[in-house]
């Protein structure tokens, strides 16, 4: 199946709220329906739905609500019609799908380790091992993530004593064979 490279324009895709707001929809309509405004500011209307104003910015520029009141606010009609639409038509939002969007809009995938299997130096003369800081201070990176790295095994090496490793040059150059994507 292939995936979306683009942002979805449906609300219930990009997050959870339009979820939540079908699930309160009867008491959203029955707080719209015993208003006395005729038209809501953005504030307000993020308030009124239960949500931060971010999510109305962009249902708003997805044209999911039109700005049709006085001032550039959203009428009364307009959240109405909206809720109903999201009650009809608003599905659970899946967390996973939420995480592969983000990648799959990645320019680079992101990976922990990326600095690690990317680097490009020259090995030091007349050293067979490096330990992990040393080896980090080559790449440009924390030691901490050469110690992920191993102990995750997608970089092997050599234990010197509890809870101190040495990563050989043998090790480095074989490190190809230890990552998965």
């Amino acid at each position: 199946m292939p995936c979306r490279r683009t942002k979805p324009r449906l609300p219930w895709k990009r997050g959870p709220r339009a979820w939540e707001i079908a699930q309160r929809a009867d008491e959203i309509l029955a707080v719209l329906q015993t208003s006395r405004r005729g038209a809501y500011s953005l504030r307000a209307a993020a308030t009124v739905l239960g949500v931060s104003t971010q999510p109305v910015r962009d249902w708003i520029r997805l044209g999911w609500l039109k700005r049709d009141g006085p001032r550039q606010q959203i009428s009364r009609s307009e959240l109405r019609a909206c809720v109903q639409k999201l009650k009809l038509r608003a599905t659970r939002f899946d967390p996973d799908g939420y995480c592969q969007r983000i990648e799959l809009n990645r320019k680079i995938p992101s990976s922990p380790w990326r600095k690690i299997f990317h680097a490009d130096f020259d090995w030091p003369k007349n050293r067979d091992e490096l330990s992990p800081p040393e080896l980090a201070r080559l790449i440009g990176c924390h030691p901490s993530l050469i110690n992920k790295a191993i102990r995750s095994r997608r970089l092997a090496a050599k234990r010197k004593t509890e809870g101190r490793w040495v990563i050989t040059r043998w090790h480095w150059q074989r490190r190809y064979q230890f990552q998965t994507f």
